[in-house]
């Protein structure tokens, strides 16, 4: 209730702000882009499959170029109520916040920082978990081709159709693809919107992947202020030498060079970390220590209340000693939570 009621009250105060702001309709460009997705490839993980895009040339509008930036404080912040995301073919209807963080996707689906907002020009993309925290991706792999897809920002509604994807098995709603396919948030040279999520349920092995077509005209591009959330993008010289093995600094091919298994020029991935589909619905490994230490911590002193109970008198030492555990195992249990897969 809380984020639909900031959502509101963002909605309410950016339309006042845009009654006096003069935009400059910039004419459609014709260029080259994909107006579907994908045909499959296959990847190093078996069964997976990977969204390239089919070239064509298409008329893709451009967005108005807003007159005056946008006040800060008109725009969400991570973790606030960017949107309302709408599937009525799979009985979706959830808030949308900033961000893909843990913290962030445990209020409703999060969009990625790095991508454009939704009903925005380029490939806007929002993750989402399948089986907790409301599960509001559980049903994205019922979603066939042609399905409206509709977002609200506080910039207005925007419909999007889901677009079809070719895999072995024929044409689906949706592509599976690995954790380290980041290109699937690049720009295809389109206006799309591309929703992830684990794959299978239960697993954080793989991807699932859903794209759909933006069929309104383009928001005014506003981008959001979050820079602080991905402190290591991947860089030009990254990409390359991802792509060659030639060493930025030397010039030289890298002996220990392995070539990515994923295509890197089905889109344009520059700016996207490398780990963007990992960091939020994948392993932590970085919290098992402080578990281990809290999980020992704990262990050391309920061990302690059962020797003070029996040495002392054993109502005292519970009354005393169990909220010393409680607390310790209440640490314990938050690392386990932030280290295990977010499905």
């Amino acid at each position: 209730a809380n984020l639909e009621a900031d959502f509101a009250q963002r909605s309410l105060a950016y339309a006042a702000f845009t009654e006096r702001l003069v935009v400059d309709p910039a004419p459609p460009t014709t260029t080259p882009s994909a107006t579907s997705t994908p045909s499959a490839t296959s990847t190093t993980t078996p069964g997976s499959t990977t969204a390239s895009p089919q070239p064509s040339t298409t008329v893709v509008p451009r967005p108005p170029v807003p007159a005056e930036a946008v006040p800060p404080e008109l725009l969400p912040a991570a973790g606030e109520a960017l949107g309302v995301i709408r599937i009525p073919a799979i009985d979706v209807d959830k808030v949308v916040v900033v961000g893909t963080r843990r913290a962030d996707l445990r209020k409703g689906p999060g969009h990625y920082p790095t991508t454009p907002l939704p009903g925005q020009a380029g490939n806007a993309a929002i993750a989402g978990h399948r089986t907790t925290y409301g599960a509001p991706f559980g049903a994205i792999d019922l979603l066939e081709p042609g399905d409206r897809i509709e977002v609200e920002t506080f910039q207005g509604s925007f419909y999007y159709e889901v677009l079809a994807q070719e895999t072995e098995d024929g044409s689906s709603g949706h592509a599976i693809v690995n954790p380290t396919d980041v290109y699937v948030l690049g720009d295809y040279g389109d206006n799309r919107l591309t929703l992830t999520a684990c794959h299978p349920k239960y697993s954080a092995r793989q991807r699932i992947v859903v794209q759909a077509q933006l069929v309104s005209p383009p928001a005014v591009t506003i981008e959001l202020p979050l820079e602080a959330l991905f402190e290591d993008p991947v860089s030009e010289d990254q990409l390359a030498y991802e792509v060659t093995g030639i060493n930025p600094e030397t010039g030289e091919i890298d002996e220990t060079f392995e070539p990515v298994t994923s295509a890197p020029d089905e889109a344009l991935v520059v700016d996207v970390p490398g780990d963007v589909l990992d960091e939020s619905l994948g392993w932590h490994t970085e919290e098992s220590t402080p578990f281990v230490l809290w999980s020992l911590s704990t262990a050391v002193a309920a061990a302690v209340v059962l020797i003070a109970a029996r040495r002392w008198r054993r109502w005292a030492a519970y009354a005393i000693g169990s909220p010393v555990v409680v607390v310790l195992l209440f640490l314990a249990f938050t690392h386990l939570d932030r280290m295990l897969p977010a499905f």
